[in-house]
């Protein structure tokens, strides 16, 4: 197959999205513009991997058939195919390179989303890509070298076995804005160099994408040369079942959000029956796909509560000279679940008191079935809610998530008395005392607001026995009288009566003896410490 051969339907979807990924770089970017561009690099990455492993299969083709048939010819073609192949590899790894240096200086991958901290940062990586201002010694320059480099061994092979003699060079992988027909008529950048029109203050989340285009590129015209290659010795590999691969980015998709998903084709052979192993253990096969399935379990995790682990796979399938396997190695990263604590009552729990707490542990998503318990403390749960009650006396509480029966673990909370009411006299100013005429003396104990505010349900306070007597100088005039049972109004005016009217220095005193607070399982428990006596002059 010849250099200038019509492109196939993914090559032209690389292109296009390659030639909007370019005109929003004029724009002003959004955060949801860029995370399109993280879209379209995943995108090409998956793309990159499934062309590599084509071009892999191209290589181990001709291997075949140049053990078949040993002669000068398929020497010189193998010798060529394997020093393309290793080069191709090289720059492609120092693409993927460059790329995680970007990713390093722009702040890394947040654990908890995965995004890109710095994807909108373009000062970093155009000082790392292109360098400081008027000094041009970034490794973009670096880059142009090895990708034309290599477009040149990429022609030299092609021609040398290109028995059709339609080859059509490539020429230049990286070309600076004058040989690149859409800036030629475009008087502020037809004069850039490679490093600059392709990465001058352009966003990191954009570079990750150029950069993944440049690896397609890369491996596509390897695709090319190899298939000269594999045509001059007469290799083949044929792959005959071919079936629609969608694989979303989560299938958990919070409403509002984006539901993101890659959608490719994957090739098989009927006749391969490939045999694969996970670990060195062989898996089960259906129709030529093996599921890899395992619990994640950290070996130990980092200062960001990540764990970075690796598991490796190998498919065996047979070829008409002999069997060939290829290897598989993937990294994943398990994150150490969070739990978050959603209540009013968070920073401390009250004593006795049923502090209701919403725990969840994202990370999980729908998979979360929690149970929770607690020391000293009664866990009541519904859900993701949990209501804790510690015991009267609990200076701490430490309660364990657990999901599905594994532990997720354990949150530790300080804990505190409840705050102590006021005691109130409605429709009464203290300092100006009440009149002579007053009928009713109410009593009221008043929760403390933040307590109420939080909790609600468990500021239910009442005055269940407090005495009352009319006194004038040192003796008392009338009383005192003893309220109990819980009653709160009394008929002060039938004490009143007894006082000398008009005459100053009258007073009624109040003490009160015994409040309670009924909490939301309807137990009743004394309030220490509150009350006393309190004087109202009667005027």
């Amino acid at each position: 197959m010849a250099g200038g051969a019509k492109e196939t339907p993914r090559q032209r979807m690389i292109g296009l999205m390659y030639l909007v990924l370019m005109a929003m770089l004029a724009l002003n970017v959004s955060n949801t513009v860029l995370d399109k561009f993280i879209f379209i690099e995943q995108s090409l990455e998956n793309s990159n991997g499934i062309t590599s492993q084509e071009n892999d299969r191209q290589l181990h083709a001709i291997e075949g058939a140049a053990a078949k048939k040993v002669n000068d010819v398929t020497k010189s073609v193998l010798a060529d195919a394997k020093a393309l192949r290793n080069e191709t590899a090289e720059v492609v790894a120092y693409i993927d390179q460059l790329k995680e240096e970007i990713k390093e200086k722009t702040g890394g991958v947040d654990p908890q989303t995965g995004d890109l901290k710095g994807k909108s940062d373009y000062q970093k990586p155009t000082e790392l890509l292109i360098g400081l201002e008027g000094k041009k010694n970034g490794k973009a320059y670096e880059l142009e070298k090895k990708l034309n480099t290599l477009a040149k061994h990429f022609d030299d092979v092609a021609m040398k076995h290109d028995t059709s003699k339609t080859w059509q060079k490539i020429g230049k992988l990286a070309k600076p804005a004058s040989e690149m027909p859409q800036y030629k008529e475009d008087k502020d950048n037809k004069k850039k160099d490679f490093a600059n029109i392709q990465f001058d203050h352009t966003p990191t989340a954009a570079c990750m994408a150029i950069l993944s285009e440049m690896s397609s590129e890369i491996l596509q015209n390897e695709t090319k040369v190899l298939k000269v290659l594999n045509d001059r010795v007469g290799g083949r590999v044929v792959f005959d079942k071919v079936v629609a691969v969608v694989k979303p980015t989560s299938k958990y998709v919070a409403a509002g959000l984006d539901y993101e998903a890659t959608m490719f084709i994957a090739a098989s052979s009927s006749a391969a029956k490939p045999r694969m192993k996970y670990n060195g253990g062989s898996i089960k096969v259906v129709d030529g796909i093996g599921e890899v399935k395992f619990p994640a379990k950290p070996a130990k995790y980092d200062k960001n509560g990540r764990s970075l682990q690796s598991w490796k796979g190998e498919i065996t399938y047979t070829t008409p000279f002999g069997d060939t396997t290829l290897l598989v190695e993937e990294e994943y990263v398990v994150v150490k679940p969070s739990i978050e604590v959603n209540s009013a009552t968070v920073n401390a729990l009250y004593r006795n008191v049923a502090n209701k707490l919403v725990i969840d542990v994202p990370a999980l998503g729908e998979s979360y079935n929690p149970q929770f318990s607690a020391s000293n403390a009664k866990v009541m749960s519904s859900g993701k809610v949990a209501t804790i009650i510690p015991g009267v006396k609990a200076k701490s509480v430490a309660l364990t998530v657990r999901s599905n029966g594994n532990k997720i673990g354990t949150k530790n909370f300080k804990t505190r008395g409840v705050p102590k009411p006021s005691i109130t006299f409605p429709g009464v100013d203290l300092k100006k005392g009440i009149s002579s005429k007053t009928r009713t003396l109410k009593v009221r104990p008043k929760p403390d607001e933040e307590f109420k505010a939080a909790l609600p349900d468990e500021a239910n306070y009442r005055v269940m026995e407090w005495e009352v007597t009319v006194a004038f100088g040192t003796k008392p005039l009338a009383g005192p009288v003893k309220i109990k049972g819980g009653k709160q109004d009394f008929d002060i005016g039938s004490l009143l009566k007894k006082a000398p009217k008009g005459t100053p220095g009258v007073r009624v005193v109040v003490d009160v003896k015994t409040v309670v607070r009924k909490n939301s399982q309807g137990q009743t428990e004394k309030v220490s410490g509150v009350g006393g006596i309190t004087t109202i002059s009667v005027n």
